[in-house]
């Protein structure tokens, strides 16, 4: 959500380092984290967001920025959620499929994408945002694969939508 909040504004992709120092992340956050990382609190994601707009910014201008983004974040995690107990097990099938190739799984991504978007939106783009791996990695873990699918999704992507493109990779 930081990242697509940075990029909507005109900002680069924030390395993790750079969302540690923005959410304040605590040394025992980072020894205990969650199974995607270390967890943060309500408080810290506040504090986050206002790091990332100037105090100058009047309140419409922060609705804009980040609150704006934070819905249509909270609306495609709530869509993603009602998709993905059906459409989960046909994508650990096109993952076992491909076993986590990189180029594989970019074709597949590749095909999701409409027609004028797929030159703008290289490996290295989808290795480090969508899959969160090394550009160069070899192999796509398959809770990667799943986190990134679903993490990304919006609300046109549905079942009846993404099944087919997963079929012709299978």
């Amino acid at each position: 959500m930081l990242n697509t909040i940075a990029m909507t504004n005109g900002k680069p992709p924030l390395p993790p380092p750079a969302v540690a120092f923005l959410c304040d992340v605590s040394e025992e956050q980072v020894k205990s984290p969650g199974p995607d990382g270390p967890i943060v609190t309500s408080d810290q994601l506040v504090s986050c967001f206002s790091k990332m707009i100037p105090a100058k910014d009047t309140p419409e201008i922060f609705e804009e920025k980040v609150i704006s983004q934070v819905r249509d974040a909270i609306k495609r995690r709530k869509h993603s959620n009602a998709v993905m107990p059906e459409l989960k097990p046909k994508l650990e099938a096109l993952h076992a499929k491909t076993g986590g190739s990189p180029d594989k799984l970019y074709a597949w991504f590749l095909d999701l994408l409409p027609a004028d978007n797929k030159d703008g939106f290289p490996k290295e783009a989808f290795m480090a945002m969508i899959m969160r791996c090394p550009p160069d990695a070899g192999e796509i873990p398959l809770k990667n694969f799943i986190a990134g699918i679903e993490g990304n999704m919006d609300e046109s992507d549905t079942v009846e939508k993404l099944a087919p493109i997963i079929d012709k990779h299978m």
